[in-house]
């Protein structure tokens, strides 16, 4: 089950990705449909993908939209910060769960090793 981290983490990638789109869309006058047609879905697709608060959309997604209207996606992993490490591994410490013991085993490590 993802954390409010994530989730705002996730709310908050995909508010910058809609972002550059809609605005690359406002410098070209494209409209919902121009773009609906550009990706080959419907008009709806379109405003799922650009609705920013729905996370539920894939990165395939995001990209076929951002290549549509002449942008790249880019991302980038960075090592967590100490404080987050931190505050996982004070929950690593209290979980009683084998299965939630291992995830916090894999976001620290992720989060330690992911710049490297």
């Amino acid at each position: 089950m993802p954390t409010r981290a994530t989730l705002s983490a996730d709310i908050e990638l995909k508010r910058s990705l809609t972002a550059s789109i809609l605005k690359k869309m406002q410098q070209d006058n494209l409209t919902i449909s121009a773009l609906a047609d550009r990706m080959g879905t419907g008009r709806t697709a379109v405003r799922r993908l650009l609705d920013a608060k729905n996370t539920s959309i894939t990165f395939r997604s995001m990209s076929r939209a951002a290549h549509a209207v002449g942008l790249k996606i880019k991302l980038i992993a960075e090592p967590m910060p100490p404080d987050e490490l931190g505050k996982l591994a004070h929950r690593l410490a209290r979980n009683k769960t084998k299965a939630e013991s291992a995830k916090l085993t894999a976001q620290i490590t992720g989060g330690f090793y992911a710049g490297s």
